[in-house]
């Protein structure tokens, strides 16, 4: 029978120490692999929902804004979004920074021809138009609203 011959290196203190190092790094990888990971797809939400446009014209609401069958409405978070009419998807993305709990409301609507958005007790409505596309975000208590938008229903 042949005997196997280990390398002398290997069975020394110098090599135990460089194998739980090597092991200890591998360990260590895993939780900053997960950090990264965690980061970019916060990252890609909050480019993905940062639309730019045209801000929504402001206007004064009217018993007739919505039409006759009222406004189509729901709360997100502590906000209130009504529009007359389409579709709406809303993300909370976080705030930037590695371990942020705080997060900000952002809806698209896809052809709401005229929304109001209640939060802090502070209605603003807007009137993107009717068939356009609308994003709205609230953040720090400021309500903004641009035309325009990828989400279409």
């Amino acid at each position: 029978m042949e005997q196997v011959r280990r390398h002398p290196l290997l069975d020394s203190i110098a090599g135990q120490v460089v194998n739980l190092t090597g092991l200890m790094l591998v360990i260590l990888s895993i939780p900053a692999f997960l950090i990264h990971e965690t980061w970019s797809e916060q990252e890609a939400m909050r480019q993905a929902w940062s639309i730019a446009g045209p801000a929504c014209p402001v206007v004064q609401a009217s018993p007739t804004s919505f039409g006759d069958k009222g406004p189509r409405s729901f709360e997100y978070g502590a906000v209130r979004f009504e529009r007359r009419y389409g579709h709406a998807s809303c993300v909370a993305p976080p705030e930037r920074g590695m371990v942020s709990e705080k997060t900000y409301r952002v809806c698209q609507f896809s052809a709401p021809s005229t929304l109001a958005v209640t939060s802090g007790g502070r209605t603003v409505v807007y009137k993107p138009g009717t068939g356009r596309r609308a994003t709205v975000t609230v953040r720090d208590g400021q309500i903004s609203c641009v035309v325009g938008g990828w989400f279409s229903g």
